[in-house]
């Protein structure tokens, strides 16, 4: 009678052999694999090369004289070939009646077959029947896809080394961490609690969408799973507790803006989505969504257009300069009696959705911090700044005054200045024209915003107090200098910038710096 298993052996120990590789048998038949196969190292001249590992893979050689394409393993087999961290293949030999083997197919354990098996193992794990896995057996199927190009060694080895690539640990890394998490795609556990009453239901969606920090359960009964396969046992059982969920994702990011009309541009701001995944489960009076964006806070039932909003613009709480004057324009339209807001909500991979947002005439407090925005948006106009500086409330509220006396002084409709000034040089002469150099400055949250500038005209003598004055119908801005606030900057600096400016005006006037 033909032993095609010692035929099947004797096969591919020779190819080994031809392609000097060294094949190692099992000498114990339960340890799912035949041949434990060493390369041999790689001798290029790489100082690299000397720090890695030769290659190995356990290969469980099977032989038959039919050509179904599929066999049948046990999983206790396919257990230890699975799991086992080195790179492991099947070589199918069959033989056709023949003496020597007709053709070859090589199936690599790749990630695919190895989460099948995996899957397959827990659901009899979890079962209520027999689970020895010696006893239970799974379908292996190849193809053409595996054939072997040639029936030798060199083609046996250039397979494995297709799969298997020239670096033995960077696979061994990629195979556990494939064993680690699969199964895990959907969670690795299933929830289960109880409340009661619609308050407590109430409060346990807006604990999933971030509003509230807890809510009060019933029970809670937790149990692992893996390939959505539950464990006979719960790993917590628990009554009478509180649910807390701290780290809550946004569904999806995009923006809201709200317009007068649909045809208007309107104010538009980053926001973040939150949808609670009770909404599936309860009425839907009760289902909920929310909006938060850096300084409000919307929720809403899409169902019955029930929402309510909240504004902050405390502590903490920093806004791009341009994004806080949209911020307080939109506040004070909020807050205009019998007004009605057109908005929308844009965000990645959803419908835009609209609604409208009916306003009640409330007081609004923010009138001199608004203006100072203005201000401050038209000096960063004035600079060519588009981003990239934040303020606070506190901050243009203290700065109110300076932010609107430095927004006037560069408006170009100004009609007259007065300088006022005491010169120590005794060669200076009133008669003569004088060009005064002065530097002004304002802070903006988080930037001070300067500039040069240069004031010409007749001097005057102030009998009063002896200084002489300067008044003028028009100034020259020769520099603008933007810097962060906390960037200290020397005075060395400042006058390194007057230089070219004093060389200016120096042929045709009589030059003062002003003291900076």
């Amino acid at each position: 009678m033909r032993d095609l298993g010692t035929m099947g052996e004797s096969t591919f120990n020779l190819w080994c052999a031809d392609a000097g590789l060294f094949a190692n048998g099992s000498k114990i038949d339960k340890t799912g694999w035949d041949f434990l196969v060493e390369f041999p190292f790689d001798f290029r001249a790489d100082p690299d090369v000397i720090h890695k590992s030769a290659i190995e893979c356990r290969v469980q050689v099977k032989s038959t004289d039919d050509n179904k394409g599929k066999i049948s393993i046990t999983l206790s087999n396919l257990r230890r070939l699975i799991t086992a961290h080195m790179p492991s293949f099947f070589v199918f030999l069959e033989f056709d009646g023949q003496s020597s083997a007709e053709r070859a197919y090589v199936l690599h354990v790749e990630e695919e077959l190895i989460s099948k098996v995996l899957k397959r193992l827990h659901e009899i794990e979890q079962s209520d029947k027999e689970n020895r896995f010696n006893k239970r057996t799974i379908t292996i199927h190849y193809n053409n896809s595996h054939l072997l190009n040639s029936l030798d060694g060199n083609s046996l080895k250039e397979n494995f080394l297709s799969h298997i690539g020239n670096d033995m640990s960077s696979y061994i890394v990629k195979k556990r961490d494939h064993l680690a998490s699969t199964g895990f795609e959907n969670g690795f556990a299933q929830i289960n609690f109880t409340t009661q009453g619609k308050d407590n239901l109430r409060k346990l969606i807006d604990v999933s969408i971030g509003v509230e920090k807890s809510a009060k359960i019933q029970s809670f009964v937790g149990t692992k799973t893996r390939f959505g396969i539950k464990s006979k046992s719960p790993f917590v059982n628990a009554v009478n507790g509180r649910l807390e969920m701290p780290d809550i994702q946004p569904n999806t990011v995009g923006e809201i803006c709200f317009k007068e009309d649909k045809l208007t541009v309107g104010f538009s701001f980053p926001s973040k989505l939150y949808f609670s995944p009770f909404n599936k489960m309860v009425p839907k009076e009760l289902v909920k969504a929310r909006v938060e964006g850096d300084f409000f806070d919307l929720r809403f039932n899409p169902f019955t257009g029930e929402a309510e909003h909240s504004f902050s613009f405390g502590e903490g709480i920093r806004l791009d300069v341009y994004q806080f004057r949209d911020a307080l324009k939109l506040l004070k339209q909020l807050c205009t009696p019998n007004k009605r807001l057109f908005s929308e909500l844009r965000f990645a991979q959803l419908p835009v959705l609209t609604f409208n947002v009916d306003c009640h005439g409330q007081v609004y407090p923010f009138d001199k911090e608004l203006e100072a925005l203005k201000a401050a948006c038209e000096i960063l106009s004035f600079f060519d700044i588009a981003k990239g500086v934040d303020t606070s409330l506190l901050e243009i509220s203290y700065l109110t005054e300076s932010i609107q006396q430095f927004s006037d002084l560069i408006d170009s409709s100004n009609k007259s200045f007065k300088v006022e000034f005491n010169v120590e040089d005794a060669s200076y002469d009133p008669k003569k024209p004088t060009a005064c150099i002065c530097l002004t400055s304002v802070q903006i949250g988080s930037h001070v915003f300067g500039i040069f500038i240069v004031i010409t005209g007749e001097v005057h003598t102030n009998d009063e107090n002896g200084k002489y004055i300067i008044h003028s119908t028009s100034y020259n801005i020769e520099k603008k200098i933007v810097v962060p606030e906390n960037l200290a900057v020397k005075r060395e600096d400042l006058f390194t910038e007057i230089d070219p400016i004093e060389k200016k005006y120096s042929d045709d006037f009589q030059v003062i710096v002003m003291d900076t």
